[in-house]
């Protein structure tokens, strides 16, 4: 799963990925977040109906168009790759509304530890991950319509599979993000691309127990800390 995300930098993440920021973000828009949770605000990369990507901001935890309220959406932050097109709540957006998240990391908490100590996860050779996301529309609100979003995700690869049994879609390349944005990208082509990601291609290191607290908020979150309880087979 992912259920607290790094951006350090939405500006750099967007050139990352060839992407431009919406002019209308809000003067906020562009502050470092260390401890991204949901609920929150993030940033999200999609296709502008030229065809050019551009970076927005939309609330994580997705909305279905059909829901009677918006308080549902704090559950639907993670979507399942191997079901998302035949769920209800998904299959929509699975459709017609793609995108991606682009990160500095994300991080995760061994199940079986005594201690819950969070890890930091990002990729080994330093490049922003790019995970796989559907977004909605809902406008059941007087102010206006709300955008939210939700990452996909799939089995662990061996890299993390001791921290937990699931972990975000990650588009590795610029093929695959290209293709899963893209709207006539065979159905097929789609699926085949939320896979683990290759063993080998993330590193992670236990950080210290401030990321528990959502309050919290800085980059010394992300520094390596003394392991509490290391789960086997993970190398510090």
């Amino acid at each position: 799963m992912c259920g607290r995300f790094v951006q350090k930098d939405l500006k750099s993440l967007a050139e990352a990925f060839d992407a431009i920021l919406r002019h209308d973000l809000p003067p906020d828009a562009l502050t470092p977040h260390h401890n991204i949770a949901p609920t929150q605000e993030v940033g999200v990369i999609g296709l502008t109906p030229a065809g050019t990507r551009s970076l927005t901001r939309m609330r994580w935890g997705l909305v279905p168009a059909w829901a009677k309220d918006e308080t549902g959406g704090g559950r639907l932050f993670n979507a399942r790759s191997e079901s998302a097109a035949e769920k209800p709540s998904f299959r929509e957006a699975y459709q017609r509304r793609r995108a991606i998240i682009p990160a500095d990391g994300f991080y995760e908490w061994p199940p079986r530890a005594a201690v819950r100590q969070p890890w930091f996860i990002s990729r080994a050779d330093g490049r922003p991950l790019a995970f796989a996301a559907l977004w909605e529309i809902w406008r059941g609100r007087s102010e206006g319509p709300l955008f939210t979003c939700t990452i996909l995700t799939t089995q662990a690869n061996g890299d993390i599979a001791d921290l937990h049994d699931r972990m975000p879609v990650l588009l590795m390349d610029e093929g695959a993000c290209a293709a899963w944005l893209a709207p006539n990208t065979p159905p097929g082509e789609r699926q085949a691309l939320l896979q683990p990601a290759p063993a080998g291609s993330l590193q992670c290191w236990p950080v210290g127990p401030l990321v528990n607290a959502v309050r919290h908020d800085g980059p010394e979150l992300m520094e390596r800390a003394p392991p509490a309880a290391q789960p086997a087979g993970l190398l510090l």
